[in-house]
């Protein structure tokens, strides 16, 4: 799974902060599904899991790569829910699973340099993706996965906003996995990705074409185990993205996706088939985009 920040995304052109608000656009971004702790770890074929995230962050600064920082009157929060399925199936003797996500909800109290921005709410640009397990050793604890993420350009979007929920525009993220356990008590997951954004051609004022250049993600977990039976685990983390830079009818516009995030999350199984986690972050720098201060993710996996 992957990431849950809101990234910037500039529709407009300008070398003031007055100029970028007038054309700026935020749709949620690949980061809507976050990725924690166990998340690729192979279930059993014929598995299903349901699951339900709240994911809320806070951001009181801009950077804009050409700008620079935008004024000390600058906000942003987020409230998002994502409704996932998720059914692991063997096909020749290879583990897959086959995933379904929705993302929903708000992007409020938005300023930039003391500018207001409207509020946005409604359904984001929903995911179907598939992922195989090339390595699937439960006895050994290690696991090696390939998944393809596809974005669905059918959320919330309008040009004429600064806040989008949508982004108008086909993506896909291909992400490889890799999770081990040792020493009894100890697992570590690590994961990198590649992001492709389609163009989106309905930008900025009026048909204007908003291109992105390709995105990379690296995010690292280290589990401990604090049961001892394998009911309670504490990790840390980090998450960081790189590259993304964005440009409007070929104009660069000094957004990128440049992120570097640390993390702390407590997973705890209430039943045999029911998981919690809660999950806070803070952004320890960003560039081209909000800067998040606070995160909080909660989630339930109902296994069935």
């Amino acid at each position: 799974m992957r990431r849950g920040a809101i990234r910037a995304s500039a529709i407009g052109a300008g070398t003031a902060i007055a100029g970028l608000v007038c054309g700026l656009s935020i749709p949620i971004p690949a980061r809507a599904i976050d990725y924690q702790p166990f998340d690729w770890v192979g279930l059993p074929s014929g598995t299903n899991v349901a699951m339900l995230y709240y994911q809320y962050g806070t951001r009181s600064a801009f950077n804009n790569t050409m700008t620079g920082p935008a004024g000390p009157d600058t906000h942003l929060e987020s409230h998002l829910g994502v409704v996932r399925y998720l059914r692991y199936q063997s096909i020749f003797d290879r583990l897959f699973v086959f995933d379904l996500i929705l993302p929903f909800g708000a992007l409020t109290n938005g300023r930039l340099s003391g500018v207001r921005l409207d509020d946005a709410a409604g359904i984001a640009d929903p995911l179907a993706s598939i992922g195989v397990w090339l390595i699937n050793q439960p006895e050994q604890q290690r696991y090696l996965s390939v998944a393809s993420f596809l974005s669905i350009p059918v959320g919330s979007y309008d040009n004429r906003r600064v806040l989008n929920l949508g982004a108008n525009r086909w993506q896909n993220d291909l992400q490889v996995d890799f999770t081990q356990g040792f020493l009894g008590r100890f697992t570590l997951d690590v994961s990198a990705s590649w992001t492709w954004y389609g163009d989106n051609t309905h930008a900025g004022i009026g048909y204007q074409t908003l291109s992105q250049d390709s995105s990379f993600n690296t995010y690292a977990w280290l589990t401990w185990d604090i049961s001892a039976q394998r009911q309670a685990f504490l990790s840390i983390g980090y998450a960081g993205t790189f590259g993304g830079a964005q440009r409007l009818d070929g104009v660069p516009l000094g957004t990128r996706t440049e992120e570097h995030q640390i993390r702390l999350s407590y997973l705890q199984y209430l039943t045999p088939t029911l998981q919690g986690i809660v999950s806070v972050s803070h952004d320890v720098a960003a560039y081209g985009q909000f800067r998040q201060d606070f995160g909080l993710l909660m989630r339930l996996a109902k296994v069935f």
